[in-house]
């Protein structure tokens, strides 16, 4: 198993990196997302696409970004500990 922490909030290229953990998964394997719902008012760092929302990522964009990459969402668990969330998303089998 190898887990590797990624600051989706702070990624110029979201989509690509998106297409890019696609390839890099092996068919069945397991993308699990923890994060947090951007506070009001916050704003997203310099060259990071507005719809972020600032620091943490909403969690209805990230299903829909990955998803659209091919990932299938597996579960989401919304009572994460520190007022986060969890998405599990698997890539399909061959």
């Amino acid at each position: 198993m190898k887990a590797r922490q990624l600051n989706a909030e702070h990624l110029t290229k979201p989509l690509e990196i998106d297409a890019s953990l696609f390839r890099a998964l092996k068919p069945g394997g397991l993308l699990a997302v923890i994060d947090e719902e951007p506070p009001a008012k916050s704003s997203p760092p310099e060259g990071v696409p507005k719809n972020r929302g600032g620091h943490g990522m909403p969690q209805k964009l990230l299903v829909e970004e990955l998803t659209s990459a091919g990932f299938q969402l597996v579960k989401t668990v919304d009572d994460w500990p520190n007022h986060n969330y969890c998405a599990v998303f698997r890539k399909p089998s061959l």
